[in-house]
């Protein structure tokens, strides 16, 4: 049989139904089914609607139905359109009960014996089996049934006897989940039900049998899975917000396993779907019924248990990344338990109480057996999924771990009745404080936070209020109550409080940001490693994760409650991993990421040793006045921004502006967490560049944005850097020429621009104190090139604050190198000022003292060769200063390796 996976082609779209019988007609029916006296009646009866319906009232005059009867079958409907060529299989009992899997077995094995003569004698493969009685009736996709016409069955026995003489078959159809349909219903004294239950077994035969005159099955892959669910949710659901991402896969997964038995479509309420919680949703109730027939549901139990597995993946992008949490792949949950047992022994899993308290579908725990499990989850659809993993778990258990119980204690409720939690489970964990048994908490928690600190600023503040935030506040634990990832650490360490618990493990995947310290986390980290101390772990990227980022770590790591001589530590070592493709082995392993590097190590930093305190410390206890001028509150360089709340505040004489967004690698690399303007910046996450501090100022701009990003380092802070150093002077001019050049330098001189000034005695000049050439300098240039408006505004006008600095630095050779290079592309596109200045005067290019960024606007407005040359030979030694400084960095400790 050919195979291939989904596309949208291969299931018809909705479509409007096709009426081709009336209420005359389904009375007739009724009244001859309800006065049969032997089977043959039930057949005549059958025969004479489904002729009506197909023959009589066909809708198209070109595409002609026959009804016959070769080999004896009781029907065979056959069309003659080339494209949609149905084959309707019929058969008709009476005295069975077709809601039976038995039954409906009888008639397939008997539809099956037919289909396997048709196919030897007469050439003809049915594409539909449409199989009846006195009061119901089912459809199945007879390509799904194929192959069973080259097994070795009891061939010689006649159709009709198949069920009773060819046990064989019977027993293969009855596991066999393609026959887990809906079955019709219809019944007298329901004649406006019955009637729609008519048209729909109509609709689903048509539909059925719109293959493109292909005929084939596809199988049920982890490749097409996804395809499926897309399909599912287009096809079925009317009304898909009706509910969760995670009830829309439950229901999915359910019925393509065929385990359907608590859902179904309401006998009463047309086009609803009932659910096991009762709920009542709006499907197409023939997609429903025909959709998953196009697929072979003929599944192993691994193979139900590989689909089943990837159910979190299916869960919809954005309610995922919302909620923050994500599926755990099987390589990493195996290396997790190859970590636990290197720390808790072999036999923890006989040994200890194990708690998965945010178990998901159960990724962590379903390959392994405990002796003493428990597994929780706030979502009773994940239950469901996963009801057939870890049979020998104690409770598998709906409990939202950051609210349920959140406010009971052992001693004030001794009543295990009053809790959420099972009674065995709280018996459990009291004991265990009395005999010491070890209680391991062993989860993936939610990664997400009330804070997004992506392009737009958006909120997530819901996510997070939960009565652990509560708690935390009120318990003083700073920031970090905004984490759901934190909370469940202090969940865990209310719990080993309030039972008293003196043998605790927690193995949890998270992020690693609290490894790195920083303000945020500095009251959640004195609490939680004052009572736990990090033992082991494993540092990995979070694509591993599917459908994550690939440009941040994850790390997976033990803690166990601290003894009292256990000393703190404010550096962490993890195996920096990574899953690969070993050939040899055929299968996925764990391995180094760096055969060099295979250990990563994470520093807590704090204040007063961080690098953006370090960079105030010059300024403050001391006051500052306001600028007593207006200024723009700037988004870029030349962009002012459209907020109506800026937030920015310009000092007295400041150089500009620097937004400093806390101090972590990967804030100041790829987030635009880092950049610096000569006016006040509407972000005001950073400071006002003075002469005071304008050294720190640029080591810190240079360190945040040369040091090159990995997702290994994404996470990790930068502390101050050894200023006894030999080398820092050498770092701080290097850096300040980095500074002038990077991509996120945006110092620029603004003319007539709002009439912006910072100088007292011009009206409407914004003057750039970053530009490093003197102002006779720059007469010469503008006299040489004959460029009289840049010439005529350095009239009255004096140095900038950096060139007068520059005159009395000896810069490194890398340094001088970048200088040079920029000073060449600035004297290549003076003659180009007066023609850029004509057409975008908004540049402000007339500005003697024109930053860098409104210099590159020249190469960009007028490229030649030359100039183009000498811009490949800048970023080259720019290149070369940038590595040089990243080195520094390291040579310096203000970050580790």
């Amino acid at each position: 049989m050919q195979s291939r996976l989904l596309s949208t082609l291969d299931i018809p779209k909705k479509e409007k139904r096709v009426k081709r019988f009336n209420t005359q007609d389904v009375n007739l029916l009724m009244q001859k089914l309800a006065t049969r006296t032997v089977e043959k009646d039930v057949e005549d009866a059958w025969r004479e609607f489904f002729t009506t319906v197909f023959i009589k009232h066909r809708t198209d005059k070109n595409d002609e139905y026959v009804m016959t009867s070769p080999e004896g079958v009781d029907g065979l409907i056959k069309s003659n359109n080339i494209i949609f060529a149905l084959k309707l299989l019929l058969e008709f009992k009476d005295g069975t009960n077709l809601d039976n899997i038995n039954d409906r077995a009888r008639v397939t094995a008997q539809c099956i014996h037919y289909m396997k003569l048709l196919n030897d004698n007469e050439g003809i493969k049915p594409n539909v089996i449409c199989g009846a009685d006195q009061e119901k009736a089912f459809v199945l996709y007879a390509p799904n049934f194929y192959d069973y016409l080259d097994k070795s069955y009891n061939w010689n026995c006649s159709p009709s006897s198949a069920y009773k003489e060819d046990p064989k078959l019977m027993r293969d159809l009855i596991l066999d989940k393609n026959l887990a349909v809906w079955v019709y219903d219809f019944k007298a004294d329901k004649p406006r039900q019955t009637k729609i239950n008519l048209q729909e077994l109509v609709d689903e035969i048509n539909k059925l049998a719109q293959q493109n005159g292909n005929e084939y099955q596809v199988k049920v892959t982890g490749s097409n899975i996804s395809g499926m669910f897309a399909e599912f949710k287009r096809i079925v659901l009317n009304k898909p917000n009706q509910v969760t991402s995670r009830e829309a896969v439950t229901i999915f997964m359910k019925l393509l396993i065929g385990d359907n038995k608590d859902y179904y479509l309401h006998p009463n309420f047309y086009n609803k779907l009932h659910l096991p919680s009762g709920k009542l949703i709006d499907v197409d109730g023939i997609g429903l019924k025909t959709f998953f027939k196009h697929f072979n549901r003929r599944l192993k139990p691994r193979e139900q248990d590989r689909l089943l597995a990837m159910s979190d993946r299916l869960i919809q992008d954005e309610t995922r990344r919302r909620k923050g949490d994500f599926w755990t792949p099987t390589i990493w949950a195996n290396k997790a338990d190859t970590i636990l047992a290197e720390t808790f022994g072999k036999d923890y899993k006989e040994d200890a109480i194990i708690w998965d308290c945010a178990a998901g579908t159960k990724n962590l725990t379903r390959d392994f057996i405990y002796e003493d499990l428990y597994t929780s989850t706030i979502f009773q659809s994940e239950i469901d999924l996963g009801e057939k993993y870890n049979p020998e778990a104690k409770e598998s258990f709906q409990y939202d771990f950051l609210n349920d119980d959140v406010e009971l204690n052992p001693i004030d409720n001794p009543d295990p009745n009053d809790w959420k939690m099972p009674n065995s489970l709280f018996n459990e964990l009291k004991n265990a404080s009395k005999t010491d048994k070890k209680v391991i908490f062993y989860t993936n928690p939610p990664y997400g936070t009330a804070n997004n600190f992506g392009k737009y600023g958006t909120s997530k503040a819901n996510m997070a209020k939960n009565k652990m935030n509560i708690y935390m506040k009120a318990n003083k634990y700073g920031s970090a109550a905004q984490q759901l990832y934190a909370q469940f650490f202090v969940r865990i360490l209310k719990i080993v409080d309030d039972f008293k618990l003196t043998n605790v493990g927690i193995g949890f995947f998270t992020k690693p940001r609290f490894f790195a310290g920083g303000s945020y986390w500095k009251k959640f980290n004195d609490k939680f490693f004052g009572k736990f101390k990090f033992c082991k772990g494993v540092m990995f990227n979070s694509g591993e994760f599917n459908d994550t980022s690939n440009t941040w770590p994850i790390v997976f790591a033990i803690y166990t409650l601290k003894k009292n001589d256990d000393k703190d530590t404010t550096t962490f070592k993890f195996d920096l991993d990574k899953s690969d493709w070993i050939n040899e082995n055929d299968r996925m392993e764990v391995v180094p990421v760096l055969n060099d590097y295979p250990v990563k190590r994470m520093r807590m930093v704090y204040k007063p040793d961080d690098l953006s305190s370090w960079i105030k410390e010059p300024l403050e206890g001391k006051k500052y006045k306001r600028a007593p001028y207006s200024y723009p509150q700037l988004s870029s360089a030349m962009s002012e921004s459209k907020g109506l709340k800026p937030r920015g505040k310009l000092l007295d004489k400041s150089l500009g502006y620097m937004v400093f967004n806390s101090d972590n690698v990967g804030e100041g690399t790829t987030n635009r967490g880092v950049w610096v303007v000569t006016s006040s910046a509407f972000k005001a996450n950073g400071f006002n560049v003075l002469p005071e501090n304008l050294n720190r100022a640029v080591v810190g701009f240079a360190a945040r944005r040369a040091v090159s990003p990995t997702w290994y380092n994404d996470q990790d802070n930068y502390q101050k850097p050894d200023e006894d150093s030999n080398k820092y002077k050498e770092l701080v001019n290097d850096s300040l020429i980095y500074t002038l050049f990077d991509n996120a330098s945006y110092q620029a001189a603004y003319r007539n621009w709002k009439d912006y000034s910072n100088l007292t005695n011009f009206k409407t000049k914004w003057a750039n104190q970053w530009f490093w050439l003197t102002i006779e300098e720059m007469r010469d240039l503008a006299d040489h090139y004959s460029q009289n408006e840049v010439y005529d505004d350095t009239r009255g006008d004096s140095d900038r604050y950096i060139a007068k600095l520059l005159k009395n630095k000896v810069l490194s050779n890398e340094a001088q190198d970048v200088l040079d290079a920029a000073n060449n592309i600035l004297k290549i596109t003076m003659p180009d000022r007066q023609a850029a200045i004509i057409s975008n005067y908004s540049l402000s290019l007339n500005a003697w003292d024109a930053g860098w960024f409104q210099i590159k606007q020249l190469v960009k407005m007028f490229p030649t060769n030359e100039n183009q040359q000498l811009m490949d030979e800048f970023k080259n030694k720019f290149a070369v200063l940038k590595s040089k400084i990243e080195n520094e960095v390291y040579a310096m400790n203000m970050l580790i390796k």
